[in-house]
C-alpha cells in the first residue's frame, strides 16, 4: 500500500498536482488507473494483496446483507468481460500491464452519500464530477484524515463470476460501498485481515482499520 502511494505522489508531481483519473478513454480505450500509475511501480505484483483471492464466497451475513444476493471474490483477472477482452484493472486497450487487482480508490462523488450532511453536494472522495475525473492536491483539505485507496472485493449475483469485473474493484464509488453500510455492492471494503483491512491516506500514510470503523468524514477530502 505503501508503495502505491509513492506511485500516486510522482504521478501528482509530474502532472501539475493531478492525482491520476478513474480511468482515461470510453469504449475499447479504457485504461484504468493502476495501469496510468504502472510506469512509477513496475511491478504489477504491488497492486495485489497477497491475501486476496480469485475463490467466490459468500459475505460474512454479519457484515454485508440486503438487496440482491451476491458472491464476492478479492481480486480480479483478466477475461472477455461484456464480450470484450479486459485487464485486471478494468483496461480495455491492450497491451495489458496490471492483469490482476485488489485495491480500490475512494471515487466517491458529491451526490454519492448517504450520511445526513453529506448529501447537499459538497463533499467528495478522490474525484470531481462522476466518479472518473479525479482533482488536484490543493483541493485535499485533510490529506491526513481522508481515505484514498483501500483494500477491496467486488460482487456479482447470480452465477456470474465475480472475478472478472476490474471495473468494479478499481473504485468505492458510492458511501454505501464502504464499510460502514452493510449493502451488497458491486465493489466494497474488504475484510480479509482479522476482520480489517489496510487504508492508504491522502498523506500517503497507511494503517490498519476494523471494518466498520471508518466514518463518512474519512471519506470526504473536505476538512469536515
Amino acid at each position: 500500500m505503501k508503495q502505491i502511494g509513492v506511485g500516486l505522489m510522482m504521478y501528482e508531481q509530474d502532472y501539475d498536482e493531478q492525482y491520476p483519473p478513474s480511468q482515461l478513454g470510453v469504449g475499447n480505450f479504457i485504461v484504468s488507473w493502476p495501469t496510468l500509475m504502472y510506469s512509477y511501480i513496475k511491478n504489477e505484483q504491488v497492486f495485489v494483496c497477497p491475501s486476496a483471492s480469485l475463490a467466490g464466497f459468500t459475505p460474512d451475513p454479519a457484515k454485508i446483507f440486503g438487496g440482491t444476493a451476491r458472491q464476492y471474490c478479492g481480486k480480479t483477472r483478466t477475461a472477455i468481460s461484456f464480450g470484450v477482452l479486459t485487464a485486471g484493472d478494468g483496461t480495455v486497450l491492450a497491451p495489458f500491464s496490471v492483469n490482476n487487482l485488489s485495491y480500490g480508490r475512494n471515487l466517491i462523488p458529491f451526490n454519492g452519500w448517504q450520511t445526513s450532511g453529506f448529501t447537499n453536494g459538497d463533499k467528495s472522495g478522490f474525484v470531481t464530477t462522476g466518479t472518473t475525473l479525479s482533482v488536484v492536491a490543493a483541493a485535499v483539505e485533510d490529506p491526513a484524515g481522508t481515505i484514498h485507496v483501500v483494500e477491496t472485493m467486488t460482487g456479482a449475483s447470480g452465477t456470474a463470476d465475480p472475478s472478472i469485473q476490474g471495473n468494479s474493484i478499481r473504485g468505492i464509488q458510492q458511501e454505501i460501498r464502504t464499510d460502514h453500510y452493510p449493502d451488497q455492492t458491486a465493489s466494497k471494503v474488504a475484510y480479509r485481515h482479522r476482520d480489517g483491512f489496510t487504508a492508504l491516506y491522502g498523506d500517503e500514510h497507511a494503517k490498519y482499520k476494523r471494518w466498520g470503523s471508518s466514518k463518512a468524514a474519512e471519506w470526504s477530502i473536505q476538512s469536515d
